[in-house]
């Protein structure tokens, strides 16, 4: 189930990208279904994280991660400033 709701975040992100939209839809979404609010519950305790942290802390790492990603692809960004406006 780990892989599904992270799944979910990944989309609420790449949808809203900004952290507080995105958790406003998880929440949202959580109010509407018992199954997936039980579902995050887990997660954010198997994570170690607080209800209320959960979200934040995959977030941040989601986008470090993705961060890095494009680090990887452009190492000396300065050569390619400019591209990104």
């Amino acid at each position: 189930m780990d892989g599904d709701i992270e799944e979910l975040f990944e989309s609420l992100i790449k949808k809203y990208r900004e952290q507080d939209a995105a958790f406003d839809e998880l929440k949202l979404m959580m109010d509407e279904d018992e199954e997936l609010k039980k579902s995050y519950e887990e997660w954010c305790a198997a994570m170690g994280c607080s209800e209320k942290k959960g979200f934040g802390v995959f977030y941040q790492e989601y986008i470090e991660g993705d961060d890095s990603i494009w680090d990887s692809i452009f190492p000396n960004k300065e050569e390619y400033d400019g591209y990104d406006s």
